[in-house]
């Protein structure tokens, strides 16, 4: 929340944007020995940002921008 409040701007991309898991999981393995995990997810591409403007004119031609633009780019 506070990065969606800070000056960076509408990320320009789920690609350009580290993700954090928002709770702990629990996970036990074969040996029944229990571990708790949180997940991060750091870009290779960079952070990239869109200004407020930027971001309400592609919204306005794509709506599922950033999504195919992950799908795209995924290989």
């Amino acid at each position: 929340m506070t990065i969606l409040f800070s000056d960076r701007g509408v990320p320009y991309g789920y690609r350009h944007m580290h993700g954090y898991s928002s709770n702990t999981f629990k996970w036990v393995n074969d040996k029944d020995e229990a571990f708790f995990v949180k997940y991060v997810f750091r870009t290779d591409q960079g952070i990239r940002n869109l200004s407020d403007l930027d971001a309400k004119e592609k919204l306005a031609v794509d709506e599922y921008f950033s999504s195919r633009d992950l799908y795209e780019h995924i290989e």
